[in-house]
């Protein structure tokens, strides 16, 4: 008898939603700082019927933005759209920031950002005057002092030789692009940036050309529709170079055999070496192929010491932490918080708390804020059948300390299938929120979204 294994990722919250609404006047719980006038935004995937075959994949379906108006103390609406460029296939679905004036929908691997007007009612794909017409990423890093944006982006395509390193200045102009040439496709989720360097993520996961050409054939397996895999004959490594540098200055190093999907920050330390904390897995997609389920991630901070040619490795909590995310005041420069969300049974990083086979899905938990200076973390449980993913610092306006402002976070409630736009003191996050939009719908577990000041936007 043959078994089929359902997709953990188009059930319960993972699952895509059908319409598009808008709703006035939100319901509150709790007093919503008056500080925060702007907007919430938040994006994944949400495929539609013909998204959602054999081969599914979580990262795979055209993108939905939801958003959450603030002004005056109330939560004025709530409202969802799919994302739409100017073709048939520009929906981004991965990551959504705001950067020259302008709020953009990012996916990695070849496809252009879209642009999105503050109500949500206009969209249109821009490639910056071509320079990211052969695609972008979904983490390129914002130099809050400049205003740059540096981006490290691949082509998931088949014979695919090089990464495109991009610098977008302030107004949106790219004033740099560079080819580096790295072998195998490689999946590069994320890059590091500090205040003089750029790092290149060449680590593990492949393009596999038997599972491109089984989607290509129209006959794909599970996962296929994202056909990246383990490969444990790629050597694991990063790139160092100047920022606004070419593929002639980068230095490689090696680095420990695993895969990370995210970096919180990367900082120069005086003695010249490169600190950055990242959020590494053993391995991915290699036991669990429709996401990234293999097994439990860990906070590790490397060290990367250019006059020795070392990386090393220092794991630096037991909880398991994903979508970090720090003051961007502090990005490219020496921070101590990081914001995350946690994952796996209360936090806590238990070898049984993934489901390791082909069903398995990675399982939000808790918000957590981690010192990296003491290696404590402090935990805020939003309750029974209640969990979040990543979670948005907001800085309170003309803050000193780092960690002086909000952490917005949006939270499933299993127990009503609905979801809150939660806001807690970035200070004490284990205490009470303070405040609680309740929004009329669920919002499906996706990957990243932005707070967006009504100053950053026109």
């Amino acid at each position: 008898m043959t078994t089929t294994i359902r997709n953990p990722y188009l059930a319960g919250n993972f699952a895509p939603v059908t319409d598009e609404v808008s709703v006035d006047d939100l319901p509150v719980t709790g007093a919503l700082p008056r500080e925060l006038t702007g907007r919430y935004l938040r994006t994944g995937p949400n495929p539609r019927g013909d998204e959602t075959g054999a081969g599914h994949h979580w990262f795979i379906g055209r993108g939905m933005v939801h958003g959450v108006r603030l002004r005056d103390g109330r939560a004025e609406w709530y409202r969802n759209r799919f994302v739409r460029g100017d073709g048939p296939g520009d929906s981004p679905n991965t990551n959504v920031l705001a950067q020259g004036g302008r709020i953009l929908a990012l996916v990695e691997g070849g496809g252009a950002p879209v642009s999105i007007s503050p109500d949500l009612a206009r969209m249109s794909t821009w490639d910056s005057d071509g320079a990211l017409r052969p695609g972008f990423t979904a983490h390129p890093k914002v130099d809050p002092v400049t205003g740059e944006m540096h981006s490290v982006s691949y082509l998931l395509k088949p014979g695919a030789d090089h990464l495109r390193y991009v610098v977008i200045d302030a107004a949106g102009k790219a004033t740099h692009t560079a080819e580096l040439p790295v072998p195998g496709v490689p999946m590069v989720h994320d890059m590091a940036m500090t205040a003089t360097r750029v790092v290149v993520l060449d680590l593990p996961v492949t393009l596999s050309t038997e599972a491109a050409g089984r989607l290509a054939a129209g006959t794909p397996q599970g996962g296929d529709a994202f056909p990246m895999r383990w490969n444990e004959e790629h050597p694991p490594r990063v790139g160092v170079l100047p920022r606004g540098g070419t593929a002639e200055q980068i230095r490689w190093f090696e680095a420990p055999r695993c895969y990370v999907f995210h970096v919180l920050n990367a900082y120069d330390a005086p003695d010249g070496s490169l600190v950055m904390d990242v959020v590494r897995y053993d391995t991915v997609f290699r036991d669990a192929l429709r996401g990234p389920a293999d097994g439990p991630p860990a906070l590790a901070r490397w060290t990367i010491a250019p006059h020795r040619g070392a990386v090393s490795e220092q794991i630096m909590s037991d909880y398991g932490m994903e979508w970090p995310r720090i003051n961007q005041e502090l990005a490219g420069r020496s921070h101590r918080y990081g914001w995350f969300g946690g994952v796996g049974r209360d936090g806590l990083r238990l070898s049984d708390d993934v489901n390791r086979d082909r069903g398995g899905s990675l399982e939000p938990g808790p918000l957590i804020k981690f010192d990296t200076t003491t290696g404590e973390a402090a935990v805020h449980r939003f309750g029974a059948g209640r969990v979040t993913q990543e979670p948005t610092f907001v800085p309170r306006p003309g803050a000193v300390a780092e960690d002086d402002g909000w952490i917005l976070s949006v939270v499933y409630d299993a127990t009503v299938d609905r979801s809150e736009l939660v806001v807690l003191d970035a200070a004490d996050v284990a205490a009470a929120p303070l405040a609680r939009v309740h929004l009329p719908r669920r919002v499906p577990f996706g990957f990243h979204g932005t707070w967006v000041f009504d100053d950053e936007v026109g």
